[in-house]
């Protein structure tokens, strides 16, 4: 039996990231109540078995200030899906990547030299703009795993072959086979799409353990070598593209890493903070598991689930500060350059942007639904997408959020 990373050993075996991480991957192994209620209201949400949307609008009081937050919750459809991995939500918010079924274990997740489910899964897309009756459009492939990214044409997939190496495509929103970006004898992996349409990904080769990092940019690619005695980890764009981010393990230490983007990346790093020294590849990539995007357009911080701090944090590289969301904050999506939506085992709240160099207390964020719901992307206008994960299934909703008023 293969050792799949939605079962309960692996939580067990995984290091202790964080206890937030640790309630993330829990409620996808052991399954969510469906009696979640809007904060404020004394209800419960109707509609959530049958995938009828069931809205209640909600009008109160942001925290320490006298505006007040409006917000209208609905639920859009309930899907099958692995047990452990968050969609992928299209830019417009109409269409979910779901990973419906998956036997990989933790070397494949890791693409280690001693992973490589060939059959590792397979992928459905769920339209949100339309009834919820609709049916999933089909990914043609049972080795696909779900990347990271996308753009309003895609999303990028992963596939672990026979021979050992490993592929990257990209799937149309409408379903279908792969486009396969990156098919090469090699092993690429963790790869991510730029405001540009430009894209990183971590290569080594099969016999290789240490990982580099290549970046496409039009025709021209280029590498940036594995740092001495360490490897890079999922590399990551900034929101307004002026930052390449990866992370550097070496040695068991875990550091964030921005590189300027200009005509050309830079192979040095021009800023990097240590973000654990008890690190090993299963907490780097824990630290991106909750995120699906960063701020604005105009935003150029990195996003991530900081794993000494135990909750969301901000880096921006300009000034090599960070600033912390609430306590208890397992994922996180801005949604303004105001305002931040955070999710933890208790409730989804939104909060006010945290200040750089300082923290949020737990008095700091409004409750807008009292259980676990996490944020995966925007649709039109101030509408929100977030999943409630489950044993085998998820629940899609959205929640407007009408701009505070006084």
């Amino acid at each position: 039996m293969r050792n799949q990373p939605h079962k309960l050993r692996r939580i067990r075996h995984s290091l202790q990231v964080s206890q937030l991480v640790a309630v993330l991957c829990m409620s996808t192994a052991l399954g969510c109540s469906n009696n979640s209620r809007i904060s404020g209201t004394g209800g419960s949400l109707a509609g959530q078995e049958t995938g009828n949307a069931a809205e209640q609008s909600v009008t109160k009081p942001f925290s320490r200030s006298d505006t007040r937050i409006r917000f209208q919750f609905a639920h859009i459809r309930t899907v099958e899906y692995d047990g452990f991995a968050l969609p992928i939500l299209s830019p417009d918010g109409c269409w979910a990547a779901v990973q419906i079924s998956s036997a990989a274990d933790w070397p494949t997740l890791l693409a280690s030299v001693d992973g490589g489910v060939p059959d590792a899964g397979r992928i459905a897309i769920a339209p949100l703009c339309a009834d919820a009756s609709t049916p999933l459009l089909a990914v043609v492939g049972n080795d696909l795993l779900i990347g990271r990214s996308c753009d309003s044409q895609g999303f990028l997939v992963e596939s672990p072959r026979l021979d050992g190496s490993r592929w990257i495509g990209k799937v149309n929103w409408q379903g279908g086979e792969p486009t396969w970006l990156v098919a090469d004898e090699d092993v690429n992996a963790f790869a991510s799409v730029g405001p540009a349409g430009e894209i990183a990904w971590c290569h080594r080769r099969r016999d290789v353990e240490k990982f580099s990092i290549l970046v496409k940019r039009g025709d021209a690619v280029q590498e940036i070598p594995p740092p001495q005695d360490g490897s890079w980890l999922s590399p990551s764009f900034s929101s307004d593209g002026k930052f390449l981010y990866a992370f550097r393990l070496r040695d068991g230490v875990l550091a964030a890493c921005a590189f300027p983007i200009s005509q050309t990346i830079s192979a040095t790093p021009i800023i990097s903070i240590d973000l654990s020294w008890r690190a090993d590849a299963r907490m780097a990539y824990q630290t991106v598991i909750p995120l699906r995007t960063g701020g604005e357009s105009s935003d150029q911080r990195l996003y991530f689930f900081h794993p000494r701090f135990s909750r969301i944090a901000i880096w921006n590289p300009l000034n090599n500060r960070i600033a912390l969301t609430s306590p208890s904050s397992s994922a996180a999506m801005a949604i303004s350059s105001t305002q931040i939506v955070t999710s933890s085992a208790k409730q989804l709240s939104v909060e006010s942007a945290p200040v750089e160099g300082g923290s949020k207390d737990a008095t700091q964020s409004t409750s807008v639904v009292e259980s676990l719901w996490i944020p995966i992307g925007r649709g039109t206008g101030s509408v929100i997408l977030v999943v409630q994960p489950g044993r085998s299934t998820l629940n899609i909703a959205r929640i407007d959020l009408d701009p505070i008023e006084k």
